[in-house]
Order: structure tokens, then sequence, then C-alpha cells
């Protein structure tokens, strides 16, 4: 039996481009929503099996995927952990007071500290503190929830020749590109900057077999940085909630949006393609 009951996926048309579809993970379910519900729902299903589990993941003081982690072991009645980038005399965020209503213990990481997330040493030394625990990798990143971001599907029509999502840890990228039919295109957005030209991301795509030849990546749209609008990314959000009555996050939608839009103007052939825009959620991150 599922914990967390969700709605179905529906599509919304965006005002002034008849061609796109707007898939909306936002109305998932009122508190959590989005990708981060996807890719969790698999994983608790795995961790039910040994209930009592604690689970632990990283994340900022807004972090959606920490608050969704809070809210899911709540709901499965498991303990949870969260590491969090930031200090103990700043005020707790929105975010992280519902992550503490729902039962999760708070650890604060110094920036050096946050820095090694990806290192084997750094959960191992927190899993020590919690024996058992199952460590979740920011973002969400795992082999259950690439396969929970295939549950998009379900609300994309199948007549669809573009389908297009935000990037941050690339598992919901994922997910689509393993699963897409033949002739539809799969494009991501990076919301963060990468000097490297995001070698690390692609790199990490390919270890769990997406090929470089299974999606796109549009990049040059990440405004100031991760989780930071430009102000022509701010105004486009008030416009697209003015003509929609859909809001937007600054870390994802806004950028992926304000993204699309720009293409559509500067490539007039995307004006003859289906084309769904995933609206993955976060919108509790607008909180102050």
């Amino acid at each position: 039996m599922q914990a967390i009951p969700i709605a179905p996926l529906v599509a919304t048309s965006w005002f002034g481009y008849r061609n796109v579809s707007i898939i909306r993970g936002d109305l998932l379910h009122p508190v959590v929503s989005g990708n981060k519900l996807y890719k969790l729902i698999p994983v608790f299903e795995q961790l039910e099996k040994g209930a009592g589990t604690t689970v632990m993941s990283v994340g900022g003081r807004y972090s959606n995927h920490l608050h969704a982690l809070a809210f899911a072991a709540h709901a499965h009645g498991m303990p949870s952990v969260g590491l969090v980038q930031g200090y103990p005399e700043q005020p707790l965020t929105p975010t992280l007071r519902d992550c503490q209503r729902w039962g999760m213990t708070l650890h604060w990481l110094s920036k050096v500290d946050y820095q090694q997330r990806y290192e084997e040493e750094f959960w191992q030394q927190w899993q020590s503190e919690y024996p058992g625990s199952k460590a979740i990798l920011e973002g969400g990143w795992s082999n259950e929830s690439i396969v929970g971001g295939q549950q998009w599907w379900s609300g994309i029509a199948s007549d669809t020749d573009i389908v297009i999502t935000a990037v941050g840890s690339g598992t919901t990228l994922a997910g689509l590109a393993l699963s897409a039919p033949a002739h539809v295109k799969i494009i991501g957005i990076p919301v963060f900057n990468d000097p490297d030209g995001y070698q690390g991301l692609k790199q990490k795509l390919a270890e769990v077999g997406v090929s470089e030849n299974q999606y796109e990546l549009w990049s040059g749209h990440t405004g100031k940085k991760f989780g930071s609008l430009n102000q022509e990314q701010e105004e486009f959000a008030e416009v697209f909630y003015q003509q929609n009555r859909i809001k937007l996050d600054p870390v994802y939608t806004t950028k992926v949006f304000h993204a699309v839009q720009s293409r559509l103007q500067q490539d007039k052939t995307l004006l003859s393609k289906k084309i769904a825009v995933l609206h993955t959620g976060g919108l509790q991150g607008n909180r102050k």
C-alpha cells in the first residue's frame, strides 16, 4: 500500500504557445510534489522491507530534496537525518522547520565539509554514527529513483515530439532517456554552472546506461548561479504567473520555462513540434 497518495498527472497549456504542454508535477501532492516525490517513492518501497531503517541525505537550507525526504520518511514511519550546509546560529528556514516537524534530525555542515559529499569517506563517517542507515545521495540519485522518474510518461501525450526537464542531479533526465519512445527527443536544461561542460554529468549518465545520443542538453540558462535568478528570469516568472496562473520556483522551473521560451523565439522550427515541459514542483522553496 502506498503511504503517500498522489494525484494523476495532468497537462495544461502555455499561454501563447499552443504547441507546448505543461506537465503539472506541482499538483501531485499538496505538500511535496514533482520529481522529488517520484524519485523517493520507489526508494521507500524497497526500504519498507526493513522497517525502522534510518534514511539520511544531504542538502541546502531550502532543499526540496530534504523536505520531500523528511515528509516521506514520516509518512512511512522511518527516522530521517538531514545533513545541511549551513550553521546552527542561522535561523531555520521554513523548509527546515518542516523537516524538524516531521522528525528529521538535522546536522550542520560547513562549506568545506559539504564539498566532501560525493566522497565515500563522507558517508562512511555519518553511517558510523547511524549504523544500518540508508544513505540517499543529494538530489536522490539512485537506480530506484531513476526508475521512479519514468512515471512522468503517464502524463505525457503519446504524440509528443520533445520532452524537456530541469537537470540537477540528472536522475529525472536519466529515467526519461532510458524509457523514451524512439520518436521522442529528451532535452535537459542544467540549472547549475559547470566550467567543464557538464562532463561529470555526462559520465554519470553513461554509467547507468544513458548514451549522449539519447538526450540533448540546453546549457547557458543558469542565471546567476544555482538557486539564484537574474533580473530577466525574475521578470519572466512574474509575467508567466500573470498569464498562466502557475507558480514557478527559483531553483528549477523558472530557469527551465524561461529557457524554453528563449529557444522557441530563437528557433522557429520548434513551433511545429509538440513539446511537453515538466513542472517539477519545488514550490515550497519559494518561502522565506
